[in-house]
């Protein structure tokens, strides 16, 4: 086996090329970006997308909310608020609140929710409900529960 002996005192081979000063090898490894301002971006877009808790209704507005809701026939434009829920954080849940605007396609009883052309949006999400259809005052209204296409 070899123990080198014949190179170890060997003087070190001068380069034919100049030394770099400290401060551009310093530039050799400092960290690369790749995607140049794509850090700024997207911490721009988080703060633009903030999260928030849910919020819940008081008894009065869940009820008027529940008459707007039993008045929503398929083929009506509205306008729905709703939440979207993004993660649980202990037994709080926090995401963002998304408007909608569209037709109705279809209710569906079973899972409860409304089919609008651009969205599925759940009963329990929703926290506000316009449209052509719907009265302000829905409380001053007679209503019928939807059962279904005529």
């Amino acid at each position: 086996m070899n123990d080198y002996t014949d190179i170890i005192q060997m003087k070190r081979p001068l380069s034919s090329h100049p030394k770099m000063d400290l401060g551009n090898r310093a530039k050799l490894f400092s960290s690369f970006d790749a995607l140049r301002g794509f850090d700024l971006a997207l911490l721009a877009k988080q703060v633009e997308r903030q999260l928030t808790v849910r919020a819940s209704l008081l008894d009065d507005a869940q009820e008027l909310l529940d008459r707007k809701l039993h008045m929503v026939r398929p083929g009506a434009k509205v306008t729905i608020t709703y939440f979207r829920m993004e993660k649980m954080i202990g037994d709080t849940e926090v995401g963002t609140y998304i408007t909608e605007t569209g037709t109705v396609e279809t209710i569906d009883m079973q899972e409860k929710a409304i089919v609008l052309s651009t969205a599925y949006i759940p009963c329990s999400d929703i926290i506000g409900l316009e449209g052509d259809d719907i009265p302000e005052c829905a409380g001053e209204v007679e209503v019928s529960p939807y059962d279904g296409p005529d």
